[in-house]
């Protein structure tokens, strides 16, 4: 899933109940600032990863016939990613987001299958550019925590400002006991190109009883299992859905001028975090990366009206990063 939608997600398993006074409320915001940076880097102030694949077959299918086949090497992405709260106050806030993406890989034994002429000709790496306004209002419903969130995304390329959207949503905590947490919400996407409408959220966080491990699940986005290692360590295992993409621009007179090329890519493996002190957190992930529904279609139109689509097998990957975060520092001082 995108990283807007993952700050909705986030905060549902570690918030407390919510009461109607301005000192309860602030308490709930700080609760949810520190469940969202500490399950999903990409929220925090700021984040740099990088990941790289090992070399993997492919094929590809034009306006449903088959293309090109061939293999993927050297395929890493770079990103980087900024957030900052704009205005707090103990029962909402806005916050902006910046994020940059670089995408490149090399194509090797390619075979062509059809003598159609595809609209891209060129594969010189591809760089997103997005930035966000975040909306976040703290409630309450029948004395449960309750969270409304919407934002609007301008995103592009380095060559141009592309599409506007949007989205909202709101999420409750229904269970809230020691050592389990459950809670639902609901997305709305405001995006022409969303292949769903809407899409319900499902979160689960368990401690088992005389265990080091927990159970850390958010329906569609991930299951792992986590515990804590070493002093300042955690040790994750388990399977994280997410979404990629970038704008791509036709070289071929036939077709638009401009697609968008996007993925959902299912990675399983394990993880280390490691805080190293002063809202300084490092972090690595390997395991098996396999994607799929990886389309490309003329910008502004729904991911299921596609004239590009490509198969990738699993593969191997390795990422790390880097990031910092003072709302981490604080609660380490606690």
């Amino acid at each position: 899933m995108k990283q807007n939608i993952l700050v909705l997600l986030g905060f549902v398993c570690t918030v407390a109940t919510a009461q109607e006074t301005p000192q309860k409320s602030q308490q709930l915001q700080d609760s949810v600032k520190f469940a969202i940076v500490e399950k999903f880097p990409r929220t925090r102030m700021i984040d740099v990863q990088y990941r790289r694949y090992l070399p993997a077959d492919f094929d590809s299918e034009l306006d449903g016939n088959d293309y090109v086949k061939g293999r993927l090497v050297n395929h890493e992405k770079f990103s980087a990613a900024f957030n900052y709260l704009l205005i707090g106050r103990p029962r909402w806030n806005i916050s902006a987001t910046l994020n940059y993406r670089y995408e490149s890989f090399d194509v090797e034994d390619v075979e062509l299958l059809s003598a159609d002429q595809g609209p891209f000709d060129e594969n010189n790496g591809y760089h997103y550019l997005g930035a966000t306004i975040n909306a976040m209002y703290y409630g309450s419903l029948w004395k449960k925590p309750l969270v409304y969130l919407a934002n609007v995304t301008v995103d592009g390329s380095d060559k141009n400002m592309e599409r506007v959207k949007g989205f909202v949503g709101a999420t409750l905590i229904l269970k809230r006991t020691e050592r389990t947490s459950i809670g639902v919400g609901i997305m709305v996407f405001i995006d022409p190109t969303s292949p769903v409408p809407l899409a319900p959220v499902f979160t689960v966080e368990h401690k088992f009883k005389d265990s080091p491990w927990s159970l850390d699940f958010i329906l569609p986005q991930r299951a792992l299992l986590k515990r804590p290692v070493f002093t300042n360590g955690r040790f994750s295992i388990g399977t994280e859905l997410s979404g990629d993409g970038f704008y791509m621009y036709a070289n071929n007179p036939n077709y638009a001028n401009v697609y968008d090329f996007r993925t959902l890519e299912l990675r399983s493996g394990i993880t280390y975090e490691h805080y190293f002190g002063h809202g300084i957190v490092g972090y690595a992930k390997t395991g098996l990366s396999n994607m799929f529904n990886m389309r490309v279609s003329e910008r502004g139109e729904s991911t299921n009206d596609y004239v590009l689509s490509a198969n990738r097998n699993a593969t191997g990957y390795l990422s790390c990063g880097v990031s910092f975060s003072p709302t981490i520092r604080k609660k380490a001082k606690r």
